[in-house]
């Protein structure tokens, strides 16, 4: 595969909306989290589920559908895991190492060598092996909270997701189905009917949507849904609340999502022209939001939401152009070459 396999592939995919769903996705994570980290009240829900969650779970869903997917059509793991962790490490790596030798230093209450030989400092780094690390010392601490990217919770679920349907595809495709049918519906009642923590639950739901989305690979016409089914689906989630909105979610918005997101549009080929900005909006939204409300001035919550939007849009093509798509394409190179080689 040459350099130009970038463009080349990224013109051969289909114009589905996918790439939509997923900046509709972050946005949602970045609306949620200003309700939180501005300290108020009244984060908007769907099903008694917070926005920020929500755009979470259709993260998981959409990874879900579209590394089925992938598996069935390519079956070989050491392929399908060295794409993975092209896709997710390099951008991850990027915004933690800049997170500790920029943002920290720049901002911390203490000074450059107190914060230097913090352990906390030197803690954050595993981060870069998807243990979840959320504080820097000094950082954010005047703020409602104190977590520099409350966004990197998601990170290693997911991976492990990914090493799930790496396991159960080697055991085979009938195994797997009977599986993720059955793992799904354990871990919902989990969910529902134990008394696990708060970011368990969450853990746990984020994994039903994934297992969710996956089991959809094999339903046949999805995109053909009509809308009205879809939308009617989305308002009868709005007045459920805790159980039965957590039940009815992990039902109705996998469906939703891969109905949507299967649909052939010219929307979205306009939207895959520019790259896709999502991932990297996700891990830079949250310091970017933490950032201005501790060296600007307080803003009303729209506004709060426009700017953050906007920035983190930005370090989200960012992050695409310079660093994401070369490692996607380095994915590419490295999977074909052990096919050919």
């Amino acid at each position: 595969m040459t350099d130009t396999a970038v463009p080349a592939a990224r013109a051969a995919r289909p114009a589905n909306l996918f790439d939509l769903l997923r900046l509709v996705a972050a946005a949602m994570v970045i609306i949620g989290h200003s309700w939180s980290l501005l300290g108020l009240r009244g984060v908007p829900t769907l099903a008694g589920i917070t926005i920020h969650h929500l755009g979470v779970y259709v993260f998981f869903a959409i990874s879900g559908f579209l590394l089925s997917t992938s598996w069935t059509r390519s079956p070989r793991p050491g392929a399908f895991l060295l794409r993975r962790c092209l896709r997710i490490f390099p951008a991850l790596a990027l915004v933690v190492l800049l997170t500790i030798a920029v943002l920290g230093p720049a901002l911390t209450t203490l000074t450059v060598s107190e914060y230097l030989s913090s352990p906390e400092t030197w803690r954050y780094l595993w981060n870069l092996v998807l243990i979840a690390q959320y504080d820097l010392p000094g950082l954010f601490s005047d703020n409602d909270q104190s977590a520099v990217n409350g966004s990197l919770w998601s990170l290693g679920p997911e991976f492990c997701c990914y090493l799930m349907i790496v396991a159960l595809g080697v055991l085979g495709a009938r195994v797997s189905i009977i599986t993720r049918g059955v793992l799904a519906g354990v871990l919902l009642v989990v969910a529902v009917a134990a008394p696990l923590d708060r970011p368990l639950r969450i853990t746990v739901v984020a994994v039903v949507f994934f297992l969710a989305g996956s089991l959809l690979t094999g339903v046949p016409r999805l995109s053909h849904v009509p809308w009205w089914a879809l939308v009617l689906g989305l308002a009868a989630l709005v007045p459920l609340r805790g159980e039965a909105g957590i039940i009815a979610a992990c039902i109705v918005v996998p469906v939703v999502v891969v109905s949507v997101g299967s649909r052939i549009s010219a929307i979205a080929r306009r939207v895959q022209r520019w790259g896709d900005p999502s991932y990297g909006m996700y891990l830079w939204a949250f310091p970017i939001q933490q950032t201005l409300i501790a060296t600007g001035p307080p803003l009303p919550i729209a506004l709060n939401i426009l700017v953050v939007l906007v920035l983190s849009t930005g370090a989200g093509y960012l992050s695409w152009h310079v660093l994401e798509k070369q490692a996607i394409a380095l994915g590419a190179r490295l999977s074909a070459r052990s096919v050919t080689g």
